[in-house]
């Protein structure tokens, strides 16, 4: 493919809509303050580090970098200068380091462990003003993001990595007990403060989150083993004391104590894993460590059948493993159970978290960190307040009755029973796969939950006509292509239409293979379950389950009003949502994934899977893509759109404006593959979830359709965040909104009531969600895609853990079967 062209039209953000901030209608909180910079410059230095007593190889361990640092620093006429180095590539500082050359060159001694010679060489790299960046904030957009970027990143190592007196420094990490949540369980929950400077409409701010840790609180590891294993236990509803262990059940707390500093004989040892035997079988020298340590030390080692911890190449009792007293260290979170567990005893509500982030906004605005002060970077204790408009919720049109009448909204969401889907396609042929022995799922209760799951179906409005699925057991998953084939053979009808598949356990290898083999060998649509879901049959999991069935095979759950829907009642309107992911199972391949609408109401969507150079964030082939998509949309509608609605996520602030230009020109590429003069509106949506942003009113969390276009905003770029859903636990967060390019020209509110509204259009759920559907779709895609291989999935390197052959040819993506092109297979 030939490199994109550069066409400095697209390079071009759309301006800001004159009524984006107006309208207000409610003040929230939020969590950033303002920032000012006192100082008129910042210099950025690259600082390298070599051995010279060696082979002049660069020194990467970042502890033994800071301290060299510091040594040259002080044998030169760098010792007057206040200098920031963060220990890996960068050195920072507010005033010049040497006016009349581009760099200095400094030896230094230092163990490592051996005495040797370094020399530190520092280079001028970057010098940014700070009118500049005042600049930007006003609105400027003549200031290049590359710029801004840069200084960011300055900034945020800054204000990151620098002391802070009043935390606890856990290896470079920031601490705080400020209203911790003690456990029984060898870990208290203390915070974890993150930072994140960020430019904002009208000023400069810093962004401050907290993340929960384990902070252990015991003072041995016997002990911590003995609570570790008396919660597994509980939480597995087993009755094993760690006594009874066998020594191949240590390898879950392994992980835990990993790393941990532990004090054994007043001397201080770093745990690198656990002994393969137990203690007792543990010799020294011949002698058996009980017996070596009564002698020597006139010690006991405590419980002999527990393994040793091995520390600095040798074993030591899990009871002579004191931990230090004067210093705090982070628990390991391992399996499934525990990490659960700690995110329960970890969520606590908004109104307690704001006050551990307003704590620590206190804490980095006092006079405890000199490097801000140096720095001239003044931050304001208080925490913002903004304006916030709240949009009512759309109408959801389901059917009642004969009728089709918009449902009664509660807080986003709305209730099921006694409503029925839109539209059903109907269900007259399918099958039951069960993976395992009829001993562990008896014909009898998988009846049971058949029926329960037909009855869910019909009251929802959903047409199954045959209700008697034939039954297959299969006890051999080695041919899995062979044992679906068989399934659907035993459907009745013509063509099997679902096989709902009961897997015995969570394996993402079988589900992996089932959905890879369904999808690209045979073409049927393939619907998965847990064995304990079949035993528990619980309702609201039915109800997924069937609508999620229903949209397989063409139905639909709800509409939206056509007055909901700005701009797409009066103009034929396509949306589409793309996503990349690099996977790590197949090689590290990248994926993309592209859907697109088949219906002019946004409900119904197509998809397709690109595999394109690894790591890379831009799609190839997309003109390609859109054309076919521009077809589909027509055989469905009899129209072409006037309009193109683009919402792509997974593009952060480096790569933003590539994907813009590149992408752009493939939709408008595509569209001319259809007709040369045919030109749409086109407007691009970029979306971001992950950012630190959280907004709350009167203590609580703000309520579905709140929307928030100043403070922490972008100045440049039509932007906004929305939290289009509820969240009844924790703090919820908004997605954040930025508008890259507008043809059509929308009024800011209509394009952030559009958006809003398409968060209701997911169909397996009765509520709003994060974001806009189609954007899920294109997130569930690039996950389903990734299993389109040309090779057995579960037969990877990622799950065999063998070694990978570099002789083997690599998988590669196929293209789905011809009989699910057109289906929502993804969901």
């Amino acid at each position: 493919m030939e490199p994109p062209q550069f066409n400095e039209e697209l390079s071009k953000y759309p301006p800001r809509p004159a009524d984006n901030d107006q309208g207000a209608d409610t003040q929230v909180q939020t969590n950033y303050s303002r920032v000012e910079l006192l100082k008129k410059s910042l210099y950025v230095y690259r600082v390298s580090i070599v051995n010279k007593d060696t082979d002049g190889s660069e020194v990467n361990d970042t502890t033994v970098r800071k301290e060299i640092f510091l040594k040259a620093r002080a044998s030169s006429d760098l010792s007057t200068r206040h200098i920031y180095f963060d220990g890996k590539d960068y050195a920072y500082a507010a005033k010049s380091l040497f006016k009349d050359r581009d760099e200095i060159v400094v030896s230094a001694e230092c163990h490592v462990p051996d005495l040797c010679l370094f020399e530190v060489r520092v280079q001028m790299l970057r010098r940014y003003e700070a009118k500049v960046l005042e600049r930007y904030c006003a609105g400027d957009t003549r200031v290049p993001d590359s710029y801004v970027q840069g200084f960011m990143f300055a900034l945020d190592a800054i204000v990151r990595s620098c002391p802070k007196p009043q935390l606890v420094e856990v290896g470079g990490r920031f601490l705080s007990d400020h209203r911790m949540v003690a456990t029984p369980w060898g870990y208290d929950v203390w915070w974890e403060y993150r930072l994140t400077m960020r430019p904002g409409r009208g000023a400069l701010f810093v962004n401050i989150g907290a993340k929960s840790v384990p902070v252990i609180n015991v003072t041995d590891l016997a002990e911590l083993s003995r609570l570790f294993f008396e919660k597994r236990a509980a939480m597995l509803h087993r009755k094993k004391k760690p006594t009874a262990l066998e020594i191949a059940d240590w390898a879950v707390f392994e992980p835990a104590i990993r790393g941990l500093s532990i004090v054994h004989r007043e001397e201080t040892l770093v745990v690198t894993g656990l002994s393969t035997v137990s203690a007792s079988e543990v010799t020294v020298e011949g002698e058996s460590l009980a017996s070596h340590y009564q002698r020597l030390y006139g010690q006991d080692i405590g419980d002999p059948s527990m393994p040793c911890a091995m520390a600095d190449k040798r074993a030591v009792p899990l009871s002579l493993c004191l931990l230090p007293r004067d210093k705090r260290q982070i628990l390991g979170v391992v399996g499934a159970w525990q990490r659960d567990d700690f995110l329960r005893i970890s969520a606590v509500g908004p109104e307690h978290r704001h006050s551990v982030l307003a704590h620590g906004m206190r804490i980095l605005a006092g006079e405890g960190s000199p490097e801000l002060r140096a720095f001239g970077i003044q931050i304001s204790p208080t925490l913002e307040r903004v304006g916030a408009r709240v949009f009512d919720p759309p109408r959801i049109m389901l059917r009642q009755g004969q009728e089709t009448k918009p449902v009664v909204m509660r807080e986003g969401g709305w209730e099921m029973g006694g409503l029925r889907v839109v539209s059903s396609s109907p269900l007259r042929s399918w099958s039951v796969l069960v993976f395992g022995h009829q001993q562990g799922m008896p014909p009898a209760l998988l009846r049971t939950f058949v029926n329960q799951y037909i009855k869910i179906c019909v009251q929802l409005g959903i047409n199954v006509q045959q209700t008697m699925p034939p039954v297959k057991y299969a006890t051999a998953w080695n041919d899995i292509e062979q044992t679906l084939g068989e399934a659907c053979a035993l459907a009745q009808g013509p063509q099997c239409q679902l096989v709902l598949c009961v897997l015995p356990f969570n394996s993402v290898s079988l589900y992996g293979e089932i959905k890879r083999v369904a999808m690209t060998f045979i073409g049927v649509q393939t619907q998965c379950v847990q064995a304990s879901h079949v035993r528990s049959h619980n309702p609201k999991l039915l109800t997924s389950v069937a609508l999620k069935m229903n949209v397989k095979l063409g139905g639909f759950t709800g509409d939206l009003h056509s007055g909901d829907l700005p701009g797409m009642q009066e103009h034929a309107t396509m949306i589409i949502a793309a996503d990349v992911n690099h996977t790590t199972e197949a090689g590290g391949m990248s994926v993309a994934a592209i859907v697109s609408s088949t219906d002019a109401r946004g409900g119904r969507f197509a998809g397709t899977v690109l595999q394109h150079p690894q790591r890379m964030e831009y799609i190839e082939n997309f003109d390609v893509v859109i054309r076919q998509a521009l077809r589909v949309f027509h055989r469905s509608t009899g129209l072409k759109p006037a309009r193109i609605v683009y919402y792509r996520d997974g593009v952060n602030d480096s790569q933003m404006g590539d994907v813009k230009q590149i992408e752009l020109d493939a939709i408008y590429r595509g569209c001319r593959l259809i007709d040369p003069q045919y030109r749409p509106l086109v407007t691009l949506v970029l979306i971001r979830k992950r950012h630190q942003s959280r907004f709350l009113h009167e203590g609580a969390n703000c309520a579905p359709g709140t929307c928030v276009a100043g403070g922490a905003v972008s100045p440049s770029v039509f932007s906004f965040y929305l939290v289009a859903h509820r969240s009844p636990f924790g703090v919820s967060r908004p997605a954040y909104y930025l508008v890259l390019h507008d043809d059509v020209g929308f009024a800011a509110e209509d394009l952030k009531r559009l958006t809003y509204n398409l968060s209701f259009m997911y169909p397996i759920v009765s509520r709003s969600v994060t974001m806009p559907a189609a954007l899920y779709y294109a997130h569930r895609l690039t996950g389903k895609g990734r299993l389109q291989l040309s090779r057995a999935f579960n037969t990877l390197p990622y799950f065999t853990k063998a070694k990978a052959d570099e002789k083997a040819p690599r998988p590669h993506l196929v293209a789905v079967h011809e009989g699910l092109r057109d289906s929502m297979y993804f969901m």
